[in-house]
C-alpha cells in the first residue's frame, strides 16, 4: 500500500511539474502564433481546475476519481497513460 502511494504521489509530482513547464510556455505560443498549442493548455488547465473543485466538496474525491477513470480524455496530457493520446 505504502509503495502504491509512493509511486502515485511520484506520478503526480511529475505530471504538475509538466502541467507547470506547459504552462508557462502559453505566452511564447502565443508570440510565435502557435494558437493550437495553447489553447490546448488552455484546456488543460481547465480540466485541473475543475477537477481540483470537484475534490474540495464533500465526497468529491471519489466523484473525480471516477469521472477520470471513466472519461480518460478529461486528464490533463502530462496525466495521460496513453503516449498517443499526449498532445504535443
Amino acid at each position: 500500500m505504502i509503495h502504491k502511494l509512493k509511486k502515485f504521489s511520484k506520478k503526480m509530482g511529475h505530471g504538475l511539474k509538466q502541467e507547470y513547464k506547459e504552462t508557462k510556455e502559453i505566452p511564447k505560443h502565443i508570440k510565435n502564433r502557435e494558437y493550437k498549442k495553447a489553447i490546448e493548455q488552455i484546456g488543460d488547465i481547465t480540466k485541473m481546475t475543475f477537477l481540483s473543485v470537484l475534490w474540495v466538496l464533500p465526497g468529491g474525491s471519489v466523484v473525480s476519481a471516477t469521472i477520470v477513470k471513466v472519461f480518460k480524455k478529461m486528464r490533463p496530457s502530462a496525466f495521460r497513460d496513453d503516449e498517443s493520446e499526449k498532445k504535443c
